[in-house]
C-alpha cells in the first residue's frame, strides 16, 4: 500500500532538471548579481508560473519584481 501511495505522489510531480534552466538561471544570476543557485529557484518559480517560498530575506528582496515571493519566518508558520 506505501509503495503504490509513493508511486502515485511521484507521478503527479513535476520535474525540472537543472538543465532545463541554466541558461535563464545564469541570466538571472548575472542580471541580479545573486548566485547560480539561487537563480535556479526563480527560474523554476518562472517556468512554473509558482510562487517562491523562501527563508532567505536577501533572496526574498531579490525576487520581488520577476516573480511572485513569500518570505517564510517563525511566525508564517504558527
Amino acid at each position: 500500500m506505501a509503495v503504490e501511495d509513493l508511486t502515485k505522489l511521484y507521478d503527479g510531480l513535476t520535474i525540472t532538471t537543472t538543465r532545463e534552466l541554466k541558461d535563464e538561471a545564469i541570466h538571472i544570476a548575472i542580471s541580479q548579481n545573486i548566485t547560480v543557485y539561487d537563480a535556479l529557484f526563480i527560474a523554476a518559480a518562472q517556468k512554473m508560473n509558482a510562487t517562491l517560498y523562501t527563508a532567505d530575506k536577501k533572496l526574498c528582496a531579490k525576487t520581488d519584481k520577476p516573480i511572485k515571493t513569500k518570505l517564510l519566518t517563525k511566525e508564517t508558520e504558527e
